[in-house]
C-alpha cells in the first residue's frame, strides 16, 4: 500500500513536470507570436510614417513651385512696368537734366 501510494505520489509528480513543460511552452509560443505582432505592427507604422512623410514633402514641394511660379510672374511683370515706366519717363527726364544743366552752365 505504501509503495502503491508512493507510485502514485511520483506518477503525479511526473504529470505536474509534463503540465509544467507543456504551460512553459505555451507561453513560450504565445511570447513569441506577441513579439513577432509587435515587430510587425512596427514596421507598418514606420511605413505609414514613411508614406506620410513623403506625401508632406511631396505637398511642399508643389507649395514651393507653385509659389515659385507666383514669384517669377510678379517680377516679370514689375520688370514690365519698370520698363514701360523708363521709356514713359525718360524723355522728360532727359529734357529736365538738359535744362537744369543749362541753366546751371547756360547755354554756349
Amino acid at each position: 500500500m505504501v509503495l502503491e501510494a508512493l507510485d502514485r505520489i511520483r506518477e503525479a509528480e511526473d504529470q505536474v513536470k509534463k503540465m509544467r513543460q507543456a504551460v512553459k511552452e505555451e507561453i513560450n509560443g504565445y511570447e513569441q507570436e506577441k513579439v513577432e505582432d509587435l515587430k510587425r505592427k512596427q514596421e507598418e507604422s514606420q511605413e505609414k510614417i514613411k508614406r506620410l512623410l513623403h506625401e508632406l514633402e511631396e505637398q511642399k514641394n508643389e507649395q514651393l513651385q507653385r509659389e515659385k511660379v507666383i514669384l517669377l510672374n510678379e517680377a516679370q511683370e514689375q520688370n514690365q512696368n519698370f520698363r514701360e515706366k523708363y521709356k514713359k519717363n525718360k524723355d522728360s527726364i532727359l529734357d529736365h537734366v538738359i535744362e537744369r544743366v543749362k541753366k546751371i552752365y547756360g547755354s554756349q
